[in-house]
Order: C-alpha cells, then sequence, then structure tokens
C-alpha cells in the first residue's frame, strides 16, 4: 500500500513517484500511518512510504526530537506534536469547540452515536465522534477517514458540495469502496440518490457502514449558507421514532450552524455551552 497521493517535487521510481525534496519525505513518512497501523518499523516506514531505508531512518530521528514522530519499543507512533499542531487549525477548531457541546446533547437525548465530520479530499474525515450507551459503532474515529459513499456524512457532503458531479467522479475513478454488502457500488443509482439528498438536505444510510446499524445527517453552514460539515446521528437499525431523530438532528444543526457564525464572525468572544434548548 503507498500512501503518497502528493505530487511535489517528485521523481519516478517505479510504480510510484518518490518524493525529492525533505519535506515531501517527511510528509511521506508521516502519511505511512493510518487507522489500522498506529504503530510501525523503520521497514514499514520505508515500504509504505516509499522512501528508501537510510533517509527514513535519518529523517525518522529528526521527527523524533521535534516531536513529530515518538519511539517506542517495536518502531514509531505519531508524535504529540502533530496532534498540538491541528489543533490550530482555524475552522476545525472552531467547528470543534462550538459542536462538541451539542453533540453531548444528542448522545444523552438519544443514547446514539454522534458524528461532526467535513469533506476532505474523497473522503469523509471525523472531527469529533461521542457514543451512546446502546452504540457499539467502532468504525469510525475522531481524525479518521470513511468513504463518501458509505456514511450518511460522507453522502451529504458529497451531495450539497460545490461541485458535486465532478466529485462523485473522481470517486468512481479511485474506484468506490464498499464496506458491507449494502454499500452503494452503482453510479447511476448515486447519482439520484445524491439529488434526493439535496432536495430534502438530509442523508441517511442502513447498514451500509455498518451491520445492525443505520444513520441520517444534516448540513452544517457558514454565514455564506454553503455547507461546511455534516452533523449524523448513528443507531441500530431497529431504533424506532426515525422522524424524531430527524428533528432533533436538524435543530442540533442549526444550533451549531447559529454558534458557529456569530463566533466566525467575530460576534462573540467565547464560546459559551451549548444545547439543544437554547
Amino acid at each position: 500500500m503507498s500512501v503518497m497521493a502528493h505530487g511535489i517535487d517528485t521523481v519516478e521510481d517505479g510504480p510510484d513517484p518518490i518524493p525529492n525534496s525533505v519535506l515531501g519525505k517527511a510528509f511521506s513518512i508521516l502519511s505511512a500511518f493510518d487507522d489500522d497501523n498506529d504503530t510501525l518499523r523503520l521497514v514499514d516506514l520505508s515500504q509504505r512510504s516509499g522512501v528508501p531505508k537510510p533517509s527514513v531512518y535519518r529523517l525518522a530521528q529528526e521527527l523524533v526530537s521535534l516531536g513529530l514522530l515518538e519511539r517506542v519499543d517495536n518502531g514509531y507512533r505519531i508524535g504529540f506534536s502533530v496532534f498540538a499542531l491541528s489543533q490550530r487549525v482555524g475552522s476545525a477548531s472552531l467547528l470543534r469547540s462550538v459542536g462538541r457541546p451539542v453533540l453531548v446533547d444528542l448522545v444523552a437525548m438519544t443514547r446514539g452515536t454522534a458524528h461532526l465530520a467535513v469533506l476532505e479530499g474523497t473522503g469523509t474525515y471525523y472531527l469529533e465522534k461521542l457514543g451512546g450507551t446502546r452504540s457499539v459503532h467502532a468504525l469510525s474515529k475522531v481524525g479518521g477517514r470513511l468513504p463518501l459513499t458509505c456514511t450518511a456524512s460522507g453522502k451529504l457532503l458529497l451531495a450539497m458540495s460545490p461541485h458535486p458531479d465532478d466529485l462523485l467522479d473522481a470517486v468512481v475513478a479511485e474506484r468506490m469502496q464498499r464496506l458491507t454488502t449494502h454499500s452503494t457500488l452503482d453510479h447511476a443509482t448515486l447519482r439520484r440518490e445524491l439529488d434526493t439528498i439535496r432536495e430534502h438536505e438530509l442523508a441517511t444510510e442502513h447498514e451500509e457502514a455498518l451491520l445492525g446499524f443505520k444513520s441520517f445527517a444534516v448540513p452544517i453552514y457558514d454565514s455564506g449558507q454553503s455547507v461546511i460539515a455534516a452533523l449524523s446521528l448513528t443507531v441500530p437499525v431497529s431504533h424506532s421514532g426515525e422522524e424524531a431523530l430527524v428533528r432533533t438532528l436538524r435543530l442540533a444543526s442549526a444550533g451549531i450552524t447559529r454558534q458557529h457564525t456569530k463566533l466566525a464572525m467575530g460576534t462573540e468572544r467565547r464560546s459559551p455551552a451549548l444545547t439543544l434548548y437554547r
């Protein structure tokens, strides 16, 4: 598995382009880690990044000294400095701080799993996740990515992106992924579903991401009424009262949109506790 998605200062050496700059090589090394591989040996880092082993060793030592990597007994893992830097990303940090209290309320009221997600390339990137007592939804995690076409959040972000047709073409070109046997793979069927999502500003999935669970997602807007994130709830398929869940979800989304707009425009200096009852 190759993780090199960037194209800066690369040279062709084999099937994948190998970064030629120090920054490009360091980025490839850090990008070698994923949800299933949070600790990697030196040889793994070299194989997954495409960077020669001697260069990986030298750069890894420097990344460790900067706190971007951490040395463990059996290899390396992402260091705390990466997390600290990620918290300084303006829009994501603001969304998380505004959204988390609302997610707490959603979980308390529905006993489901609440997600706050944004579009990243051709994937769904999770900024926040809180799980209810009845939920065992372990597929997603904060900082993780899932396919756009398999989750309610992903389908909503895809449908309501500025150029949904181009984005869908890019997803199809990368091969549409399937998480369960219920995941949609038919291009035409998905296009029709995206039209319905745009019309109702609501996306759903039924066991497309995880067997035994269903999800609902609604948009979060910025001050210009562009969709900047998706708010979703995941509950067991046996959970009844879907209309009430969606109403609660829309109320929560409106609260996040309202507070995010105020803070983004500088009309409030502090982020007070948000609840669904406000």
